[in-house]
Order: structure tokens, then sequence, then C-alpha cells
């Protein structure tokens, strides 16, 4: 049995671009090519999982993304997250990699 995804849009505030100028070394090539968006999936709580919120989930496993994707080392909180983040759950999802 396959466990449903609940898809969401990640966008970055000013405040961590602003983050990301501080802690990336000026002229390096990831200074300018921060990317603003993304769009992160991840497993719905199902039966035998304590998992009630998926958004929260969401936001606390991005953060822990980071941390090993690039090095960020930000507290893995909602809280933090919504400091420098805004999340919004996708309406749908569509694979155009998979058959019809």
């Amino acid at each position: 049995m396959e466990m449903e995804k609940a898809y969401y849009v990640v966008t970055f505030k000013q405040d961590y671009l602003e983050l990301l100028r501080e802690i990336i070394p000026p002229g390096t090539a990831t200074e300018d090519e921060t990317a603003t968006r993304m769009v992160v999936a991840i497993t719905q709580g199902g039966f035998g999982q304590d998992i009630v919120d998926d958004e929260r989930q969401a936001k606390e496993r991005f953060l822990e993304y980071l941390f090993f994707s690039a090095g960020i080392d930000l507290p893995r909180t909602v809280d933090v997250f919504d400091r420098y983040f805004e999340i919004e759950q996708a309406g749908e999802f569509v694979d155009l990699d998979s058959e019809l």
C-alpha cells in the first residue's frame, strides 16, 4: 500500500535571503543563484504514525533538509520556519512523467 504524500510550495522570505548573504562568502556563484521557491513533498501520517499536523512536520523537516544539504543550522521549530519562509499546500500535484 502506497502512502499518500502532501505537497507544499515553500517561499523564501527576505530575512532568509539576507541571512544567506551574511553566511555565503562574497563573490561565490551561489550568492546570486539562490532559489526563492521550492516544492517539497512529505508522506502523510497513516495508521500507526503519530503525525497529526503534516504542515508542521513539513516545516521542521525542511529546516532539517537545509542543515544536511547546505550546512545551514537553524533551530528546527515552527517559529524559526515562519520567520524565514512561507508555506502553502499545493492544490494538486501532477507528475508529467507518469502514465495517464
